[in-house]
């Protein structure tokens, strides 16, 4: 291409100077030779910018070729994922190793999106979301001599709705219920690497006894952030929005129910968005449940988060809670995107065992890399576990790595 935009050029520069020169008996003044090469200027100017335009319309149609297209007429197709991968350096008081990880707090996967019109009003869509994590980080033991699996696709989301701008939307199959994300409303720009779910960069790991080095609880029983009813088969309905508020419901195979209300929208330049979920899990894990969180950013940057829930539980005992709080803050570093600094603090208490008083604080950084769809993280967090009658060093953990999207 860029021979061709050289060749040009000197094509026709050449061949309007010798139609200058060629013309027998002419008698050329300086103020015809003048004009002349004002014209040929004026020619290669218009040349360049023709040709300019052709090489665009040449790189558009090859990226239009790579789009994906549908195999049925009138349904628009998308396919989409992301490679979230990370080292993870964990020391829980007796142990210590280094782990090649898939960071769970928003794992590998792949999706495929289905769209179709049917009127100005009403669409219909599929989703096929699955994940293929190797060495979770809500998998992953110090006990460990090869990489954690399942090492295969496993289900997120398997489902199709029904959409009217008028009336809501209408979905069935595998996906989020109604309450599901509603501990995890989060404006920071770290939820990457952290967020209310800390169980996430790294959950599988044990606590282990001070005095014995005797393997304790994982930190994933010990704590929970109570995020509604997760995915399921469910049917789920959504109603539109009014002045940025949402309403759920859903219910789920087995008997379960739920329902969740959602807003996010702009408060006088200020960023807002929060949850509130109540779900009833009786009749397949006996316990009824209701939590939430919300996010404010500030225009210059400055963001709070804050998350918490509560669980009733059959057959006695005290209650669990937990509580979840984030401090952050957004700022342009670099050229290449933006850069969001964090840090957070959590408790919770008898999630696994009566009596259980956990805690975790952590320090957070991600960079943005916006032309490459790509993230940079680093992350650290403390995780504190007392128990009556128990002993237990904490776990120290840092997470590094990178999230790229497609």
């Amino acid at each position: 291409m860029v021979q061709k935009r050289i060749i040009l050029p000197i094509s026709a520069a050449m061949a309007v100077s010798l139609g200058a020169w060629a013309t027998p008996g002419s008698a050329q003044t300086l103020d015809e030779l003048k004009a002349q090469i004002q014209e040929m200027s004026t020619r290669l100017q218009e040349l360049e910018i023709k040709q300019e335009q052709l090489e665009k319309k040449t790189d558009e149609t090859v990226a239009d070729s790579q789009t994906v297209t549908s195999g049925k007429k009138g349904v628009k197709l998308t396919v989409s994922g992301q490679v979230n991968r990370g080292v993870l350096f964990a020391d829980n008081g007796d142990d210590s190793e280094f782990f090649y990880v898939d960071n769970d707090n928003s794992s590998t996967r792949v999706r495929f999106v289905g769209v179709g019109q049917l009127t100005d009003d009403i669409s219909v869509g599929t989703q096929i979301e699955v994940q293929f994590e190797s060495n979770s980080t809500a998998a992953i033991s110090f006990n460990q001599d090869s990489p954690a699996g399942p090492n295969n696709f496993t289900e997120r989301k398997l489902e199709l709705y029904g959409d009217s701008k008028r009336l809501g939307r209408l979905w069935v199959g595998q996906g989020d219920t109604a309450s599901n994300g509603t501990s995890e409303v989060d404006l920071s720009g770290t939820s990457v690497v952290a967020y209310s779910g800390i169980a996430d960069m790294a959950g599988g790991l044990e606590f282990s006894t001070d005095s014995t080095g005797a393997i304790g609880p994982q930190i994933n029983a010990a704590f929970s952030n109570f995020d509604g009813l997760s995915r399921d088969d469910r049917l789920r309905y959504d109603t539109p929005r009014f002045g940025g508020f949402m309403a759920s419901a859903s219910v789920i195979d087995g008997g379960s129910w739920d329902v969740a209300g959602r807003f996010s929208g702009d408060v006088s330049g200020t960023k807002v968005a929060g949850a509130v979920a109540y779900a009833d899990a009786n009749s397949r894990q006996g316990f009824e449940q209701l939590n939430g969180s919300v996010s404010v950013l500030l225009p210059m940057g400055l963001n709070f988060t804050a998350a918490a829930g509560t669980r009733d539980v059959k057959g006695g005992g005290d209650d669990p809670v937990f509580y979840y709080g984030k401090l952050g803050y957004k700022f342009d570093a670099i050229d290449f995107g933006g850069t969001a600094v964090s840090i957070d603090y959590t408790m919770a208490e008898d999630i696994d065992v009566d009596g259980d008083e956990f805690t975790s604080y952590g320090a957070f950084l991600v960079q943005d890399f916006d032309k490459i769809g790509t993230e940079f993280y680093i992350g650290f967090r403390n995780h504190e576990l007392d128990r009556p009658g128990e002993n237990f060093d904490d776990v120290f953990a840092v997470l590094t790595g990178a999230r790229v999207k497609f």
